[in-house]
């Protein structure tokens, strides 16, 4: 391989919808075993899988392994490796830099002499929703993150030090102010060919939307019920999901993203925004 490109995700949905277009665009998924995966990226992660002890873990829902590849995807000699971060949090508070700072030191003088494997040429990019912040905020934060001399322009893949960044803000573009996230631009694709059924999606939500107490985790034990923590109903997520169950019922929002046909070939091909996602990956 010749270029591997680490991307850093907010989560599962992220990584379906890139997955995506880079099908679309000739990638192919990379399903090698840890062990025979490329060296010495091998070693990192079973590195990494090693560090988390099994007779720590507890008997619960337990998100992803931030450290290891969440998806593979390869291309001629380029080698795509998603990691999901669990949220922009882990983005934003710098886990996401860390596990930067593991890839680099994979070029060290002495363990390529040892192992018998040239520099790595790594490229960066790194996806998140603006949310109510907007993109030029998100873009300054992650630019402050990086340390770097200007801050990153939308798509722009620029060089720092030895390897290249790049980033990339989800936002609704009937925002002047470029507010949104990943549901904004889904629904963009999803939408047009499938009017009816998303605007019955819409109208569903509308009859039958709960009160802020019913949108909350509810918790329900011997002792007492009651609704708890922050609202978490989102209304694109549900329009996406009432539909996606149309399709495959009982499945999450990731597998509606990553297998749903309402996302065609021809809708990513004229769409711009996921042209210019494209060209952070070439």
């Amino acid at each position: 391989m010749d270029k591997y490109i680490i991307v850093f995700c907010e989560g599962d949905h992220d990584i379906a919808f890139l997955s995506r277009i880079l099908l679309v665009n000739g990638f192919t998924p990379y399903d090698k075993k840890v062990k025979n995966f490329i060296v010495p990226l091998n070693d990192l992660y079973i590195s990494a899988l090693k560090d988390k002890k099994i007779e720590d873990s507890k008997f619960k829902f337990q998100r992803a392994n931030i450290h290891v590849p969440y998806a593979v995807f390869q291309k001629d000699d380029t080698l795509v490796i998603f990691h999901n971060l669990g949220g922009d949090g882990n983005i934003l508070n710098g886990k996401a830099n860390n596990i930067m700072q593991l890839y680099l030191e994979q070029n060290d003088e002495f363990l390529r002499e040892t192992s018998g494997y040239d520099i790595l040429n790594y490229r960066f990019l790194y996806f998140l929703d603006a949310d109510d912040e907007g993109v030029v905020t998100r873009l300054s934060e992650i630019s402050n993150l990086l340390s770097l001399a200007n801050q990153l322009e939308h798509y722009e893949v620029i060089e720092k030090d030895d390897f290249e960044i790049s980033c990339c803000v989800f936002y609704n573009s009937e925002y002047e102010n470029t507010h949104g996230k990943l549901e904004d631009i889904l629904l963009d694709l999803m939408s047009p060919s499938n009017e009816v059924i998303f605007e019955e999606s819409q109208t569903f939500i509308n009859t039958h939307l709960l009160s802020d107490i019913r949108q909350r985790k509810f918790v329900c034990t011997h002792e007492k019920e009651e609704s708890r923590g922050s609202i978490q109903f989102k209304q694109e997520k549900s329009i996406i999901s009432i539909a996606g169950q149309l399709q495959f019922s009982g499945s999450s929002n990731s597998v509606i993203i990553a297998n749903s046909d309402y996302i065609k070939k021809s809708d990513i091909d004229n769409n711009v925004i996921c042209q210019n996602i494209i060209l952070m990956f070439k």
